[in-house]
């Protein structure tokens, strides 16, 4: 029975992914069908239109193997190395960079969003 529920929920993230490329190649817009998936799952999941247990054992079995999913683009890379000559050391320090930005914005979000979590339910405790 779990795995069928894995097979299901990885179905519908993939349904979501279809829809965001669909939406991507109907209006032409500049903005991966990716992102845009990505985007209609954070409004179904804030709006509770999607409740996060229909999707939590899919979503965490593709998080525990996230690591071989990025094999291709690694191989990917290796194809282009000519094009790497010589910007390898400006290659590391914008992947280093770029991930420090990525690092403290999440770190900072996260923050803020536990520390509005936590002044919600102090509020909710005081009415009650």
């Amino acid at each position: 029975m779990k795995y069928l529920q894995l097979i299901l929920q990885i179905g519908c993230l993939y349904v979501i992914f279809i829809i965001g490329e669909s939406i991507k190649n109907m209006t032409h817009i500049p903005i991966p069908g990716s992102i845009i998936g990505m985007m209609i799952l954070f409004v179904g999941l804030a709006f509770n239109l999607i409740k996060r247990d229909w999707l939590s054992i899919g979503s965490s079995f593709l998080l525990k193997n996230l690591p071989i999913l990025f094999v291709p683009a690694t191989v990917g890379v290796i194809d282009y190395l000519d094009l790497f000559k010589g910007l390898g050391l400006i290659s590391i320090i914008i992947s280093f960079v770029s991930t420090m930005v990525v690092l403290i914005t999440s770190a900072i979000v996260s923050d803020r969003m536990l520390q509005r979590g936590k002044d919600m339910r102090k509020s909710e405790e005081l009415h009650l």
